[in-house]
């Protein structure tokens, strides 16, 4: 995936006011810092004058009672970051109204986030406090306005977490009307039989519910956090959030994990999408989508379709208006 903030617009937000010196020490918590507000609101942060800590810290401020993240899973988030050398707030996530989501403990962000958030519990808040050998080490992060020497504080709240052996909550569905049969276990990658000679859709259906879910209806203008395998009409698979990525000459090899790039129209400016018929089909469904039909390097029609674990479901971010608008 990426590292936090290099995928994400950077908003600079001002400056926060650095604890004052008639405020008593004993006011600040872990790190000489401070946390208004609570779980799901956007913080303010404050901290004690003088240089932070060398070390990493971690402060649980609310503790949840969800699951512990695990290593290697898709962790969904809010989050704000704050630079504690001028209090500058160079990313949040609440002001675009949405989590974020990024796997965890695998190197995919920066090492404060993966040693201090694994094994905390689903529904906390987290302070940490981060030394740069465990940021963005010597170069920093000059977009966002972070030296190399710079230590930074987060808040981040964790709002759910999944794995591609994350099992669904849910119930074989009886009216599943296909010639396509979906096996597998509801953990682990489906499997599809297709008789001989099916043709592609003129024009793709309804999704097609293989196993109905027990959580909230997916809303309109949502984005998904999913597992989908894509197959064609002769039962040859295409693509898999189960397949892990090779290394590239930009990017070191991914093991396979869901992804939150499942995206429940409209869009921003009102665009249709292959998924908006997900809108209303329970969370922890495993659903059987077909594909518009799209065309190959070589000008030919590709048909396909697609079998989605909804894993989980979040409002879509907020579009961020660009400067001069």
């Amino acid at each position: 995936m990426r590292k936090l903030l290099s995928l994400v617009a950077v908003v600079a937000l001002g400056s926060t006011m650095v604890a004052c010196g008639s405020e008593k020490k004993s006011e600040f918590g872990a790190g000489g810092i401070k946390v208004a507000s609570e779980f799901g609101a956007k913080p303010t942060i404050t901290h004690r004058e003088g240089e932070p800590d060398k070390a990493l810290v971690t402060e649980v401020l609310k503790e949840g009672d969800g699951p512990e993240v695990k290593k290697g899973e898709l962790l969904t988030a809010n989050y704000l970051g704050q630079i504690w050398r001028d209090g500058k707030v160079f990313d949040n996530s609440y002001d675009r109204g949405a989590p974020s989501s990024f796997p965890i403990g695998t190197g995919g962000v920066i090492g404060g986030w993966d040693e201090g958030l694994v094994g905390k519990k689903i529904g906390s808040r987290i302070l940490l406090s981060i030394p740069s050998d465990k940021g963005y080490k010597e170069k920093g992060n000059p977009e966002a306005g972070i030296q190399g020497t710079d230590t930074l504080i987060f808040v981040v709240d964790l709002v759910g977490a999944a794995a591609n052996d994350t099992k669904l909550d849910a119930e074989p569905a009886t009216s599943a009307n296909t010639k396509i049969k979906v096996t597998g276990e509801l953990n682990a990658e489906p499997k599809v039989a297709v008789p001989a000679g099916t043709k592609a859709p003129a024009k793709p259906g309804k999704p097609i519910v293989i196993a109905l879910g027990k959580g909230k209806p997916v809303e309109k203008g949502s984005q998904l956090i999913g597992r989908y395998v894509v197959y064609d009409y002769t039962g040859k698979k295409q693509a898999s959030t189960w397949d892990g990525q090779p290394a590239s000459q930009t990017a070191p090899a991914t093991p396979g994990a869901p992804t939150d790039q499942l995206q429940v129209g409209p869009g921003p400016t009102g665009q249709a999408g292959a998924l908006d018929g997900l809108a209303g089909v329970p969370v922890g469904s495993r659903v059987l989508v077909e594909l518009p039909a799209t065309k190959d390097a070589k000008g030919k029609a590709v048909n396909a379709f697609a079998v989605i674990d909804i894993l989980n479901s979040f409002p879509a971010p907020k579009q961020q208006a660009q400067p001069g608008q």
